[in-house]
């Protein structure tokens, strides 16, 4: 807990938890770790010939110890990262002892560097803390007995005493002794507490690289969830579309061919008309099927290259088709009443693609139900707008005095697909019988989003 305490009274900021481990290293870092090494240690050798060939040669050491030395020590570089803290441990072994054997070996740059490295890669890459806090104490105990041992006792380690001059021979105001090992004491704090504070660095920085990698990845899967959801949604909205469509048109088709062939014998003419009716509501039905399944495709098809005019995708359904889609009811053998209510003049007129397309696809999707599960052979489908206290609304409903026709009850998709619609509109829907007899269907949508969604169901569901 102490060391913990002081790693953030030095190095403040955010660091891995306790139990967190780097990642080994690869093979291609573990590799490089060796032609480093190699190049470190021809570098090494090359410089220690150089102060062979310039130092007397009464101070200079021997050159194959020298060598053999220079060797040994930067060799121990090639597995810092595959074992750190054992080649820490190996280094320091051997920094203490050619520096009692061969001090003028340890004095180079190469060693020193060596060193440095060894230090900073057992802190950076020990996936043991607690065992690297371990070795890093007794090295950085060793080393202060050693160097203290080696100030005070200099004959008994060096072989030699410390040639320091008297103070009165200085231009400083410390005494010698004690500026000689303040001064070494500096340097290795600033060697050993450089090299541990860099490894930390280091350390904390992979763990938070593999933070923002993690994150990353998240992210990624977030991005895909949501693009795998609006694949979703946009497939639900067009299977609604499909849906309704199907209702509309396919109903119509059933509701005419039946009455065709039932006064095809005795009104021919009648019969005919009826067919055209039916051929209309096909046509209908595959344009507005063949434009929601182009969404679906990724390319866009060329209508000229195509052959095929009625491939063209056409405007979705407004307010303003709703006139036609009375008469097409009235020829499939319910005759509809248009009643239109506004509470300031023109305001259908201004209602958004969206919204009118909501409004025309439940017009239709009730319509159709009439033809299809009542025996009512008219109705009455009303648009009325108006003003509250939450914003502006639009209101569609469509009632009829008919009962429900036996053997023809649906699945629910249809009142499903209204209350989604209301739903993306924050509207309320109000679907229920009639009393004494009939069936009502409304919805009202807010012209703009300043409602939360109000839902009641009061009766079958056809």
């Amino acid at each position: 807990m102490k060391f913990l305490a002081l790693r953030q009274h030095f190095l403040p900021g955010e660091f891995p938890p306790e139990e967190w481990e780097r990642p080994q290293p690869t093979r291609g870092l573990l590799r490089r770790d060796v032609w480093v090494t190699l190049l470190v240690m021809a570098a090494a050798l090359i410089g220690m010939e150089m102060v062979l060939s310039f130092a007397p040669a009464e101070n200079a050491p021997d050159r194959l110890p020298s060598y053999l030395a220079m060797c040994a020590l930067t060799a121990p570089l090639a597995v810092r990262r595959r074992f750190p803290i054992g080649s820490m441990l190996v280094l320091s072994a051997m920094f203490m002892g050619f520096g009692i054997w061969m001090p003028a070996v340890m004095m180079q740059l190469a060693p020193q560097i060596t060193y440095f490295v060894g230090l900073y890669s057992a802190v950076t890459w020990a996936r043991d803390r607690r065992a690297l806090r371990f070795a890093l104490t007794g090295v950085i105990l060793a080393m202060f007995l050693w160097l203290v041992v080696g100030i005070t006792n200099a004959k008994l380690v060096f072989g030699t005493e410390l040639d320091l001059p008297m103070a009165i021979e200085t231009s400083g105001f410390i005494d010698p002794v004690i500026a000689y090992a303040g001064y070494n004491f500096l340097v290795n704090l600033f060697y050993f507490g450089g090299a541990i504070y860099l490894g930390m660095m280091s350390w904390r920085g992979a763990w938070q690289h593999g933070v923002v990698v993690d994150q990353a990845e998240k992210l990624t899967e977030q991005a895909l969830e949501l693009a795998r959801r609006a694949v979703i949604d946009e497939r639900l909205r067009i299977a609604r579309e499909l849906h309704d469509v199907v209702a509309h048109h396919i109903s119509a088709v059933g509701v005419q061919a039946a009455a065709a062939r039932m006064v095809q014998p005795r009104d021919p003419e009648r019969a005919a008309q009826l067919m055209r009716g039916i051929e209309d509501s096909a046509r209908q039905a595959v344009g507005e099927t063949r434009s929601l399944l182009r969404v679906l495709r990724h390319e866009a098809v060329d209508a000229e290259e195509s052959g095929e005019a009625g491939t063209q995708r056409s405007p979705e359904p407004t307010l303003a088709e709703v006139p036609a889609l009375v008469e097409q009811s009235g020829r499939a053998g319910v005759r509809v009443e248009l009643i239109v209510v506004e509470h300031r003049v023109g305001f259908l007129d201004e209602v958004g693609a969206g919204l009118g397309l909501a409004l025309y696809r439940i017009a239709a999707e009730s319509l159709a139900n009439v033809r299809e599960h009542s025996t009512a052979r008219t109705a009455v489908l009303s648009l009325r707008s108006g003003r509250d206290d939450t914003g502006e609304w639009v209101e569609v409903e469509v009632t009829d005095d008919g009962s429900p026709r036996p053997g023809t009850a649906g699945g629910g998709f249809g009142l499903r697909g209204i209350r989604e619609r209301a739903e993306l509109h924050h509207g309320l829907v109000d679907i229920g019988p009639r009393s004494p007899s009939g069936w009502r269907t409304r919805a009202r949508l807010r012209a703009l989003n300043t409602s939360s969604l109000s839902t009641m169901d009061n009766g079958r569901d056809r």
